[in-house]
């Protein structure tokens, strides 16, 4: 509002003028993003499996086939063989390896995947460089939440669901955002906020694709003369399909979470391609 003064300083020709826009005090946390799209996230997820499989598979089969394989022939052996002592130490040196090679593997794919969704190519060193650095943080956060959600299991089994999908995106957190365990569990748990029957059902999805494998696994094994105890045909096809079912879980579960976390971090947070790009820089 405006006004003309006269000489005897009265107001006259009073004016409303425009009221100017007022800045909000809360940050927008829409965007031309949309909505939370499940077949968005699980497009996302194998588009930058095809974009990068040879690299994927490759730490995959190395870092995770290759230690499980080993570990199925030290179960194999211990209930074929007279050797138990090589087949347990084959077991504990596959379990380490797993152990360090799993986590690196998930560190790796992340970072890989969340760059392809915004164009940029990851090289395996590169890769491979980021996923050693986050093995220690990934392995606490393992711990923490395996034994937290393990807890929730056991007492009623939704408990330890409402856990699983609460903290889904806790390791992205750690790999894109550098946080520490806790921070990232927090983390996880905002993002997921308001979508998690969203996310409940994407679980639910990757579960019946995982059991889909899990079954024809099976049927290869049985058909092969069994499994464990069935024989050498049968110990051999074990370590393979053992090996290839574990080298492609740690590859899908991997770049699932990146994929999610992309997903609640551009419709929550509007962080448009440029954002989301910066965070390995």
């Amino acid at each position: 509002m405006d006004f003309i003064a006269t000489d005897d300083r009265q107001a006259r020709d009073i004016m409303a003028l425009a009221t100017p826009p007022i800045a909000s005090a809360t940050p927008r946390t829409s965007s031309s993003f949309g909505g939370f799209d499940l077949g968005r996230v699980i497009g996302r997820t194998f588009s930058t499996i095809r974009g990068n499989w040879m690299a994927f598979f490759a730490a995959a089969a190395l870092f995770v086939g290759i230690p499980s394989a080993l570990m199925a022939f030290g179960q194999a052996d211990l209930t074929t063989s007279e050797t138990s002592a090589t087949a347990f130490l084959a077991m504990i040196l596959g379990w380490a390896l797993y152990l360090v090679g799993a986590y690196v593997v998930q560190g790796m794919v992340v970072k890989a995947a969340i760059n392809s969704f915004n164009d940029k190519q990851t090289t395996f060193g590169e890769a491979l460089s980021a996923g050693a650095k986050v093995f220690l943080p990934l392995l606490g956060l393992a711990i923490v939440a395996g034994v937290a959600t393990g807890f929730g299991y056991i007492l009623l089994i939704v408990p330890g669901v409402m856990l699983t999908v609460l903290w889904s995106v806790s390791a992205p957190a750690v790999v894109a955002e550098k946080r520490g365990v806790l921070e990232a569990m927090q983390r996880s748990r905002d993002l997921t906020r308001g979508y998690r029957w969203h996310i409940f059902g994407l679980l639910v999805i990757y579960l019946v694709l995982s059991m889909v494998v899990g079954m024809l696994v099976g049927g290869v094994n049985l058909a092969a003369g069994g499994t464990f105890g069935g024989g050498a045909p049968g110990a051999v096809v074990t370590m393979i399909t053992n090996a290839l079912t574990n080298t492609l879980t740690s590859v899908v579960a991997s770049a699932g979470v990146a994929a999610l976390y992309y997903e609640l971090r551009a419709i929550k947070e509007g962080a448009g391609p440029e954002q989301l790009a910066s965070v390995f820089d």
